[in-house]
C-alpha cells in the first residue's frame, strides 16, 4: 500500500517533495539498523526503509521522464538508470568486502551516509532542474479517481499481472536458484552462486547497449517480448543441463541475463508510454504491485522443487515467461501509446 500512497502522492504534492521525504527515511532507517539493540528496532527500521524505498523509486522514475518532451531521450535515460543500477549491484558487494565491512551491523551506518550524500545532491539538482511541464491536473484527483482510472486501463492492468508474473519467474535467480544447487548436491554452492550472479551482473553491464542499438527500431512491446523469450530460453538452459561442470549453467545465465537486459529497461519504458501524463506517478507505482511476485517467487519455487524437483521448476518457470509474453502481447492490441 505505501508503494501506491507514495506515487499517488508524489502526483498531487510534487515528486520532489516525497523523494526527499524518502530519502530523509531511509536515512533514519539505517540509523536505527546501524544502532539496533533489539529485535523490535530491526523490524521497525526494516519496516521504514520499506516504507521510504518506493517513496524514492516510483517518483524517481517518473520525474525523469518529467524532465524531457524528446521520446528517445526518456528511453535512453531509463536505460542508463538500469544500467547505473546493475553497476551499482556488481561493485558494491565487492567494495564492501574488499573495505572489510562483510557482516558488521555498522555497514548500516555507512549506507545511511550514502543516503544523506544522495538527498544532498537531490537538494541540489531539484533546485537546478525544473519539469518542461507541470502536472495542473494532478491536485484534482483523489484516491478513488486513481483507481478508477487504472480500473478502466485495460492494456495497463495486462501490463501490471505480467509484470507479477515475470517477478516470480525472474526471482528464481535469487531463491530458487540456491535451493535447486542444494538439491543438486553442489560441493561449493556458495562460489558457484556467486560465479552465476557475478555473469549476470557483468553481462548486463556490458551487453545491455549494444542490445539498445540493436533493439532500437522495434516497438517496445515486441522488444519486452523478445527479452521474456530469452527468459524462457534460460530456464530451459538450467533444466535441461548439468550443474557439474557449471559451463552450460553459466552459459544459459548469460542468455537469461541478455534478456534481463532488454526487458527491464523496457518495461519503465512502456510504463512511461502507458501513463496518463498527469497521473504518471501514479502508473509507475500502481506497476510495482508487480514486485510481490519477487514476494511469492522464493514459495513458488521451492514448493516446486520441493514436490517436483528442478527440472519442473525451470520447466513452469520457461512456461511463465511464454505467458508472460502472451499477456504483453494482448496489453499492446488494448493500448494505443505506446507506438
Amino acid at each position: 500500500m505505501s508503494t501506491k500512497l507514495g506515487a499517488i502522492h508524489s502526483d498531487k504534492l510534487g515528486r520532489r517533495k516525497i523523494m526527499s521525504v524518502g530519502l530523509a527515511l531511509s536515512v533514519l532507517a539505517m540509523i536505527i539498523l546501524g544502532t539496533a539493540d533489539s529485535l523490535a528496532l530491526l523490524f521497525a527500521g526494516t519496516l521504514l526503509q520499506a516504507f521510504a524505498r518506493p517513496m524514492v523509486e516510483d517518483p524517481g522514475r517518473a520525474l525523469m521522464t518529467d524532465m524531457v518532451e524528446d521520446r528517445e531521450v526518456k528511453d535512453m535515460a531509463l536505460h542508463v538508470r538500469y544500467f547505473a543500477l546493475n553497476v551499482g549491484a556488481a561493485l558494491g558487494p565487492m567494495l564492501g568486502a574488499a573495505a572489510g565491512l562483510t557482516g558488521q551491523q555498522t555497514t548500516f551506518l555507512l549506507v545511511g551516509a550514502i543516503y544523506a550524500a544522495y538527498l544532498a545532491a537531490a537538494a541540489v539538482v531539484f533546485n537546478i532542474e525544473r519539469p518542461l511541464k507541470g502536472s495542473a491536473m494532478a491536485g484534482n484527483f483523489t484516491l478513488g479517481d486513481v483507481i478508477n482510472v487504472l480500473r478502466r486501463d485495460s492494456a495497463f492492468v495486462l501490463f501490471v499481472i505480467a509484470g507479477l508474473l515475470a517477478s516470480v519467474a525472474y526471482g528464481q535467480i535469487d531463491a530458487g536458484l540456491v535451493q535447486y544447487l542444494q538439491q543438486q548436491s553442489v560441493v561449493d554452492i556458495a562460489t558457484l552462486y556467486a560465479f552465476l550472479i557475478g555473469t549476470n551482473a557483468t553481462t548486463i553491464v556490458i551487453f545491455q547497449f549494444p542490445l539498445l542499438k540493436l533493439t532500437a527500431g522495434i516497438s517496445p512491446f515486441l522488444r519486452a517480448m523478445i527479452g521474456v523469450a530469452l527468459f524462457a530460453a534460460g530456464f530451459l538452459g538450467f533444466a535441461l543441463t548439468p550443474v557439474d561442470p557449471p559451463y552450460a549453467l553459466l552459459a544459459a545465465m548469460v542468455v537469461l541475463s541478455l534478456g534481463e537486459a532488454i526487458l527491464f529497461p523496457t518495461m519503465s519504458i512502456i510504463i512511461d508510454r502507458l501513463a496518463v501524463p498527469e497521473m504518471k506517478g501514479s502508473y509507475f507505482g500502481a506497476f510495482s504491485f508487480s514486485v510481490f511476485g519477487f514476494a511469492l517467487a522464493p514459495l513458488v519455487g521451492g514448493g516446486l522443487l520441493y514436490w517436483f524437483g528442478g527440472f519442473v521448476l525451470w520447466v513452469v518457470m520457461a512456461l511463465l515467461a511464454v505467458i508472460v509474453s502472451l499477456l504483453f502481447l494482448l496489453a499492446n492490441g488494448f493500448s494505443s501509446r505506446t507506438a
